[in-house]
């Protein structure tokens, strides 16, 4: 989920000497910054990735002269540690970022090098010399606190509510992470929060869904589980030859989801082995519902049920044996 300029709060600053933005983090995870400027050469730059934990600001960045016009360009994300996916700060402006730490100026073919588009924000006169992320939840101060509650939770401790707020079960849960890490019992917040990153990323790097595209070709990817005791489907995830796409970004302890996929191209075919129903459609979609599908605008796949998961990981490896071939590409209703 992107969570757009609506959620950057940007605070002015009076006019100073040139000097670099200063970046808060108000929000529950680790962030890692990229920022991009225009050059002396008129070129876009673009380099990441700073960190900045819960509760802190860093300064990063070219340093500004208050009375240039000359923007700031703005991205965001969590770190990997967390449940749910990766959550995005940023805007409508695409530019090149790495997966890792990066710097390159003046690129336009992203995919040639290897490097992903990503929106940026944009931020002019003295919005760029202090950025605040934040969240619907608004933490505040007590950012700090919220960022390791959600980190003890990814990290698999009993942790029920992210508020900020300092509580029993927090304390307990800090002192059996400790605990179980051999650390201080009281160690500093910054080396505390680092050290459940660490255990968060070892326990959910690859914990969820992820389904791996063995075929020759180009194929498409559709999941169906239920959320909130409502149905739903949704897709599409499109990998290529030997790719792979996590559907579920979380620690899964049962095969509660079902996934549908199709081969694209010269030589079409659908999933076989479904034994569940589910809504979808040839474009990109999210289905509530299972039932009524084609009154609603949507065709009928048969899901398939996905393994029962190890370690919180369902793996998936899709080969040309679990298409049927078809004779023609026009959506056809499977058969029951």
């Amino acid at each position: 989920m992107i969570l757009r300029a609506l959620f950057i709060a940007l605070l002015l600053l009076p006019a100073a000497p040139a000097r670099a933005a200063d970046i808060c983090n108000e929000t529950s995870f680790i962030v890692e910054v990229a920022l991009g400027w225009v050059t002396e050469s008129s070129e876009i730059a673009v380099e990441g990735w700073t960190r900045v934990r819960p509760g802190e600001c860093v300064e990063s960045g070219p340093t500004f002269d208050p009375e240039s016009d000359r923007p700031l360009l703005f991205y965001a994300r969590s770190t990997a540690a967390y449940l749910g996916g990766v959550r995005e700060w940023g805007g409508q402006l695409d530019l090149c970022v790495g997966a890792s730490d990066f710097a390159v100026e003046g690129v336009s073919d992203c995919e040639s090098l290897g490097l992903d588009r990503r929106g940026f924000d944009i931020l002019r006169g003295d919005h760029r010399l202090r950025t605040v992320l934040v969240e619907p939840a608004d933490y505040g101060d007590d950012a700090q606190e919220a960022g390791t509650q959600r980190l003890l939770r990814d990290a698999g401790f009993d942790i029920r509510t992210i508020d900020g707020l300092e509580g029993r079960r927090t304390f307990r849960a800090i002192s059996a992470f400790v605990q179980a890490e051999g650390l201080p019992s009281t160690p500093p917040r910054a080396e505390l929060i680092d050290a459940l990153e660490a255990a968060a990323i070892r326990r959910n790097a690859d914990a969820g869904l992820v389904i791996c595209n063995e075929t020759e070709g180009r194929i498409a990817v559709a999941l169906g589980r239920q959320r909130n005791e409502e149905w739903e489907s949704r897709g599409w995830w499109r990998l290529d030859a030997g790719g792979c796409a996590r559907l579920l970004a979380e620690h899964l302890d049962e095969a509660n989801a079902w996934f549908y996929a199709e081969r694209t191209g010269d030589t079409p075919g659908r999933l076989q082995g479904g034994t569940e129903s589910f809504c979808y459609s040839p474009s990109r979609f999210v289905a509530e519902g299972r039932t009524e599908c084609a009154g609603r605008g949507y065709g009928t796949g048969l899901f398939r049920i996905i393994p029962d998961p190890v370690d919180g990981t369902s793996r998936i490896a899709l080969t040309i044996n679990d298409f049927r071939v078809l004779e023609r590409t026009a959506p056809v209703e499977p058969q029951e």
